[in-house]
């Protein structure tokens, strides 16, 4: 029995020898994929017309591949680093992450694990820092695969880097498991469970069993494929020879009828279908899986026989510290242009402060000037209003001095009328210089006084007044029509409605609504004549009249009967 398995070993390693002298026959690989060629022609096709290079990367990702699944790896690492060249120089991405994790799948099939090892490193670090759990997923079980493969030519006396490997799968489990991602779950078991069957773990099984039953309820044609085949290879491993075989034919048959064509399924199928040959005795099918199995694994090594990936490393590398030299440089005159242009800049800004603070004395200087003259403006319009006031007073006295003289009653009362109205006026300017405002007037304290003037003239200064004025600042050229207003109306008041009334009130209310001046006077006399309402043709009221026209007002006088109460009411109003 042992010379029977001797004979076919030293068979099989003939066969495997002969590669080298077929070097120059033509390579046979697995038929592209129809559907997935088709689909990397549309992706190439659009990315040209649309000019876009990150479509470009993604359709030599797919061609690569595409070429990998038929096992042609050199044509496959072509096209991979074609499309690193794109997505390298753009940064981290979620598809940067994936072009290190096929990078390092194809290197590690030729078992170039140092470069295998570097490309699955950079894959987990991309994941790591774009922080995907689903790139972290595929990171990790890359990552695995390598030390497995590392791993598997050691075995003795390395039970830490098992334990790593491990590690690496348990965490991608562990992500699937929070992404809720069943695929990724029965994957994570398939690596699990691969592993525990290098070591004859009998809890191998069960992690495959779980992968399969995901894959079959998912209807994956190449992973389920590939788990049956390993699980039939556990099955092997723990002599239960019935279950192996039946799995083999079922995913023969599988295989066939999802016309795969994938080159790592069906070197996993041969050689497990050789370990199970060769366990059951049945050496003849055991040579001729292994004949099969030599096929195609030299055509995986003279693919490689002259390094031709290596030097498509190389070049990549080669060009890529080309770029870096490139931009090295690039950056360098690019730093000298921006120092010069720092430079001119500063000098630019030296000269913009210096103008800058020239113009900020001159302007100060203007600034104090007009404050000067605004300063002095002021103190001579207080002044004219100062002297205005002392005018005012002086006619005032005038008139005064005048109708003490008079023994004409009606001419001493129209002398005493014009005194009082020139009275008003002398409040307002005094109200004009008095003030902090220049030209403008606070209407509570000026109708107040107006009105407490006319009374004290007339005999009145201690009759019930109600005063409801709001604080309301008016400029001077509204403020004195106002006054003239309010003084007659006082005027009136005292002349017809105060004589033979033992309780005299008058009630004075001003305030605003929105951009209107409301005032309303009002007083507890007869009220107004029945015969007629307003005597329009009396001085007085054409006073009033005026100054509201002035204003460009409206105004109206009424009887007021609020509450059965008698008098006069009197209401205004105009815009401010």
């Amino acid at each position: 029995m042992s010379m029977l398995r001797f004979a076919l070993y030293v068979t099989g390693l003939v066969t495997l020898l002969g590669l080298t002298v077929t070097n120059g026959q033509a390579l046979t690989y697995f038929p592209i994929d129809s559907n997935r060629l088709a689909y990397a022609k549309e992706i190439h096709q659009k990315a040209i017309s649309d000019h876009d290079t990150l479509l470009l990367a993604e359709a030599w990702f797919l061609y690569g591949k595409m070429y990998g699944l038929s096992g042609n790896y050199r044509t496959s690492q072509a096209y991979f680093l074609k499309s690193l060249r794109i997505q390298e120089p753009r940064g981290d991405s979620y598809e940067l992450s994936r072009l290190y994790y096929w990078l390092s799948e194809n290197e590690r099939r030729y078992q170039r694990y140092k470069d295998a090892l570097n490309y699955a490193n950079h894959c987990l670090q991309v994941a790591q820092r774009i922080r995907s759990d689903k790139a972290l997923v595929r990171a990790y079980g890359g990552l695995g695969m390598v030390y497995e493969s590392i791993w598997n030519g050691q075995r003795k006396g390395h039970e830490a880097e098992y334990r790593r490997i491990i590690a690496c799968y348990q965490k991608g489990l562990n992500l699937c498991y929070k992404l809720n991602d069943t695929e990724g779950i029965a994957e994570s078991s398939v690596h699990l469970g691969s592993l525990f069957s290098r070591v004859n773990d009998p809890q191998a099984i069960p992690y495959f069993k779980r992968a399969l039953h995901i894959f079959t309820l998912k209807d994956k044609g190449g992973i389920r494929v590939k788990t049956m085949v390993h699980l039939a290879e556990a099955y092997v491993q723990s002599k239960q020879y019935n279950l192996a075989g039946q799995l083999l034919t079922d995913a023969e048959n599988l295989y066939e009828r999802k016309k795969l064509n994938d080159y790592d399924v069906r070197i996993l199928l041969e050689s497990t279908y050789v370990l199970y040959f060769n366990a059951t005795g049945q050496w003849r099918k055991a040579f001729d899986h292994l004949s099969e199995l030599n096929r195609l694994q030299r055509n995986q090594l003279l693919a490689d026989s002259d390094g031709a990936i290596r030097r498509l490393n190389v070049e990549y590398e080669t060009e890529k510290k080309e770029t870096i030299l490139k931009a090295q440089k690039k950056e360098i005159d690019l730093t000298a242009q921006n120092l010069r242009l720092q430079q001119l800049f500063t000098r630019g800004t030296f000269a913009l402060l210096v103008i800058a603070i020239g113009m900020s004395a001159v302007f100060f200087r203007l600034y104090r000037k007009n404050q000067r003259m605004s300063h002095r403006n002021a103190e001579l319009v207080k002044e004219q209003n100062h002297r205005v006031k002392n005018n005012l007073q002086v006619v005032a006295s005038l008139l005064s001095l005048q109708s003490k003289r008079l023994t004409d009653p009606i001419a001493k009362k129209a002398v005493e009328e014009s005194r009082l109205r020139v009275q008003s006026m002398a409040i307002l300017h005094q109200r004009l210089y008095d003030g902090g405002k220049l030209a403008e007037v606070d209407l509570q304290d000026f109708i107040q006084e107006v009105v407490r003037g006319v009374l004290k003239a007339y005999g009145y200064p201690t009759i019930t007044t109600r005063f409801e004025i709001e604080k309301i600042i008016l400029s001077a050229n509204k403020a004195v029509p106002l006054g003239l207003i309010v003084n007659e109306l006082i005027t009136n008041a005292c002349k017809y409605a105060f004589p033979d009334n033992n309780a005299p009130e008058l009630a004075i209310s001003c305030y605003r609504t929105g951009k209107k001046i409301e005032l309303v006077v009002t007083d507890n006399g007869p009220g107004l004549p029945t015969a007629k309402t307003v005597k329009s043709g009396s001085f007085g009221m054409q006073l009033i009249q005026s100054q509201v026209d002035q204003l460009d007002g409206t105004c109206q006088f009424r009887d007021d009967t609020e509450e059965g109460k008698s008098g006069v009411l009197f209401a205004m109003e105009f815009n401010v």
